[in-house]
């Protein structure tokens, strides 16, 4: 499953993925996110939070990157709507249940759901325009 990952592609993009999360719940949509959120986060373990997250990032690129090659995303286009795909039908949904099961604010899971959704095309757009050498 590893075998062909770019894995400066992944790399580039887990930087630019958290990065933006710092972005998006910081200065953009921190407020409004910890308001929706109902509570103050707890920031007591913040380095190993941080670094789960990383992880996290690394395994959902790791993932698109292989369901890429899988479609035959040989393009940017056809990189970004795979992610936009990947997101759409896998990301999206299981965010929604947020929404519909568990009591999370509508304005909870759209910061979170427009969250992932830049992270999908960037990672995406990344992937289809680093593109591997060839032997």
């Amino acid at each position: 499953m590893l075998k062909g990952v770019n894995w400066i592609a992944v790399l580039v993009a887990v930087v630019l993925l958290e990065g933006l999360g710092f972005l998006w719940y910081g200065p953009l949509f921190g407020e409004r996110w910890a308001a929706a959120l109902g509570k103050t986060p707890d920031t007591s373990n913040v380095a190993l939070f941080m670094s789960l997250g990383v992880i996290n990032t690394v395994i959902i690129v790791l993932g698109l990157s292989w369901l890429l090659r899988k479609l035959g995303a040989g393009s940017l286009q056809a990189a970004v709507m795979g992610a936009l795909a990947a997101w759409f039908f896998f990301d999206f949904t299981t965010m929604a249940i947020d929404f519909l099961y568990v009591g999370h604010t509508a304005e909870l899971v759209v910061i979170n759901m427009g969250y992932q959704l830049v992270s999908y095309l960037i990672a995406g757009a990344v992937l289809g325009l680093i593109r591997p050498k060839t032997a």
